[in-house]
């Protein structure tokens, strides 16, 4: 089949790289074309472009970039979407499209547009209750009239989306019935593919692995390391990690903090807020491309992550999750993330907070070497099979066989 991909996110985007490209690489190999229509930051277009369309060579992708507008707010989001209209409208005059597949909310009305006019299946690949997570985010405050406004409608356009749907992708079990609540009936028509990992990227971290990254992070080679990956926000509930951190340092003189995220200034003003000087020695803050996580993950002994758990998190799958299982590194989390807990229970692969309290934090102290112990070769392999780029490869070619 020809397949029309529409996401609002870049390819070359860390999120694109990690968790669109890699699927799509999968799906052309069993279709005779799959023309991807992205949006891409303007710095990393002129940056990356050539070397993506010569990784695109080898297989059968025709890549249609458009330029993401950074400003003007709500206008400028609103003059992306009928740019998205109008190219996903060429490709459809210009191509026989027989499955359009739309990455989250915005992509997915296109979607619908696409197929009313070329009676393409639709593929809405739903990532998660985008609505509600506008607000986890700050995006969208409902103290005022026109963000409820924006809320209300596109919580109905959501309902909407999900009927006209020939098939819907989610990450979590967690969120199927929520989907069938709001606007599927039928449950043969929701396929789980959690945030899979390509374990091929992430090598298992072993002694010296751990020395190397440790030594170009310039952290001592005999720490007991702390990791966190990922982005900074509120949702996020770093105040969480480094309470976690100062227990730490005082039952352990050689615990560290490793921070891996590109929003760096962010994260220097709340160490400024919930770190004594002297315990800012012990954090290391590194700004890293998705292609060098790979190699910076080995450093750490576990990795430690907390999300606020709102009624939005249970169609959440963090990529890290997936990420740290490839290269043997075991994860404390907070419960009420999607599917997060059974991961952690099902492969023994970390340890898990219920209320983040006091208590249960310095119980996870206490428990540090035992949780660490939990790491290696048998995580890695035990989690290949639930959380490898595999898995989601064969459950995609599964859902394009259901609508053939």
């Amino acid at each position: 089949m020809i397949i029309l991909y529409i996401t609002y996110d870049g390819l070359l985007d860390p999120l694109g790289s990690s968790q669109i490209l890699p699927y799509v690489k999968s799906i052309s190999k069993h279709q005779n074309e799959v023309i991807v229509v992205s949006f891409e930051k303007p710095e990393r277009l002129l940056q990356d472009k050539g070397a993506l369309l010569s990784d695109l060579q080898s297989y059968s992708i025709k890549w249609k970039p458009l330029r993401f507008t950074k400003r003007l707010g709500v206008f400028g989001k609103s003059w992306d979407l009928i740019r998205m209209y109008i190219k996903a409208l060429m490709m459809a005059c210009k191509y026989t499209i027989e499955v359009v597949h739309t990455r989250s909310h915005i992509a997915t009305q296109v979607g619908v547009f696409i197929k009313h006019i070329s009676r393409a299946k639709l593929i809405f690949d739903f990532r998660g209750l985008w609505v509600d997570e506008r607000v986890d985010k700050g995006g969208w405050n409902l103290n005022y009239f026109f963000h409820r406004l924006q809320y209300s409608y596109f919580k109905r356009v959501e309902r909407k989306l999900l009927a006209q749907s020939d098939h819907i992708v989610v990450l979590t079990n967690k969120v199927v019935d929520e989907i069938i609540e709001i606007g599927v009936t039928k449950k043969s028509n929701i396929t789980v593919i959690p945030c899979c990992a390509d374990y091929d990227r992430f090598s298992l971290s072993n002694e010296t692995r751990k020395i190397d990254a440790r030594v170009s992070l310039g952290i001592p080679a005999d720490a007991f390391v702390i990791g966190y990956l990922g982005s900074v926000g509120k949702m996020y509930m770093l105040d969480k990690f480094f309470q976690l951190f100062v227990m730490a340092t005082n039952t352990r003189t050689n615990c560290h903090a490793l921070l891996i995220t590109t929003e760096t200034e962010r994260l220097k003003q709340l160490m400024d807020r919930y770190l004594t000087n002297n315990l800012l020695k012990r954090i290391h803050v590194k700004s890293a491309a998705h292609d060098e996580v790979p190699d910076l993950l080995p450093a750490m002994d576990i990795m430690a992550g907390f999300i606020l758990p709102t009624y939005a998190r249970i169609g959440a799958c963090p990529t890290k999750m997936a990420e740290c299982f490839a290269s043997g590194i075991p994860i404390v989390s907070n419960s009420g993330i999607g599917d997060v807990k059974q991961f952690i229970d099902q492969l023994d692969g970390g340890w898990v907070i219920n209320s983040l309290s006091e208590d249960e934090l310095m119980e996870t102290v206490q428990n540090l070497d035992i949780i660490s112990a939990k790491g290696g070769r048998r995580l890695r392999d035990v989690s290949r099979p639930s959380l490898g780029l595999e898995l989601a490869t064969k459950r995609y070619q599964s859902v394009y066989e259901k609508l053939v």
